[in-house]
């Protein structure tokens, strides 16, 4: 990409990335290596994400900036995480003149990189990404370049975004299904005891809820046991809620 601030250019080609792979681990490892490859100095790129306070590494354009994001995540001190932690670019236009992140600094420096940036990008409340840009050169941030590194970031962000949203559906319908079948159960328990105590539902409920109470067993696996001990199988669905429980 001739021109780094060519947007347009750059965004239809984070759309055919995104289009040629659905995955999000393919299409977030093929953003930083098109970063790497298009933003200026850039040697190479890794993803880093942060969610409920902890780092994860997410992708990188190739091993040695992945072992360079490794040993800042062991050490708990780096560019990437300073800029996760602030919200802010982090930069170092020469890593041999810095003191900060020594661990991580002697990593970079022993691989032959020479400058850093962290560029973040909020995701949702609690969670948020860094684009981190190693180059092997000085001064190799300038006011052209970070504005496409935003870019890309931002367009990571808005992956994981939508990724996060699916997977809270699909945990909240498996909840919902759990919820479903639990309450089935007990329903069904509900009937077995007003047939042998031949009482009222209310009662069925206060001798089922005393049983849990006395056994310290929960009111729906209590229920899963009578159907059981009548029927001489577990009630159907019953593994769903034991697995979301579990």
């Amino acid at each position: 990409m001739d021109d780094p601030l060519d947007r347009a250019a750059l965004l239809d080609e984070l759309q055919d990335l995104l289009l040629a792979t659905p995955a999000l681990e393919g299409f977030v490892e093929g953003v930083a290596r098109a970063a790497a490859e298009h933003i200026g100095p850039a040697a190479a790129a890794t993803v880093s994400m942060q969610r409920h306070g902890r780092p994860y590494a997410v992708a990188a354009s190739d091993p040695l900036s992945a072992a360079c994001d490794e040993v800042e995540y062991a050490a708990d001190d780096g560019p990437c995480l300073d800029a996760l932690r602030l919200g802010r670019v982090v930069a170092s236009a020469d890593l041999a003149v810095d003191s900060r992140w020594p661990a991580w600094r002697d990593a970079a420096l022993s691989r032959g990189f020479r400058s850093v940036a962290a560029v973040p990008s909020p995701v949702r409340p609690g969670v948020a990404i860094a684009l981190n840009l190693y180059a092997r050169a000085t001064d190799a941030w300038d006011d052209q370049v970070l504005p496409v590194a935003h870019l890309y970031a931002d367009q990571i962000a808005r992956a994981m975004h939508l990724y996060l949203r699916s997977t809270d559906q699909t945990e909240l319908n498996a909840d919902l299904r759990a919820a479903i079948v639990s309450r089935s159960v007990i329903d069904q328990a509900i009937g077995v005891i007003m047939a042998q105590n031949r009482c009222t539902e209310d009662r069925a409920i206060e001798i089922l809820r005393s049983a849990s109470q006395h056994r310290n067993v929960k009111l729906r696996d209590l229920a899963a046991s009578l159907i059981e001990s009548v029927t001489g199988s577990a009630p159907k669905g019953s593994d769903t809620f034991h697995e979301r429980t579990s």
